[in-house]
């Protein structure tokens, strides 16, 4: 369990600090910086509104990092996709050891950014912001 647990904490740090890395970078920067990684660069349209989105595949993480930018295509959010919830809890054990977190805004406190687990009808991730 000990090997488990010291691999599951390598990569939550790994995937927690992309996931801060990639905020306030551009749309080709970051396309440029994981170029090593499978990924799918997609445009969405709904009702008019334009959005741009890159999902990077961390296979050795068994995991997804989606990034969504704003209207300048900087990165302003991304999000932690996990193939499997059951490795949910290492993320948060990982989290509440090393960062602070605020109870009022349900969100850890990162040196340049926050992050927050969301839950949606089919699934849970984390969320990155700043």
């Amino acid at each position: 369990m000990a090997t488990q647990q010291t691999i599951s904490n390598e990569y939550c740090a790994i995937l927690i600090n992309c996931s801060s890395l990639v905020l306030r970078l551009s749309h080709d920067k970051i396309k440029e910086s994981y170029s090593d990684n499978p990924m799918y660069v997609k445009e969405y349209i709904a009702k008019g509104v334009k959005e741009n989105i890159i999902d990077i595949l961390f296979d050795d993480q068994r995991a997804t990092l989606s990034c969504t930018f704003d209207e300048n295509n900087i990165c302003n959010t991304s999000y932690i996709f996990l193939d499997n919830l059951d490795e949910l809890g290492y993320y948060i054990i990982y989290l509440n050891g090393k960062y602070d977190y605020d109870y009022i805004r349900n969100r850890w406190t990162l040196p340049n950014s926050f992050i927050s687990i969301e839950k949606t009808k089919d699934d849970i991730y984390f969320k990155s912001f700043y």
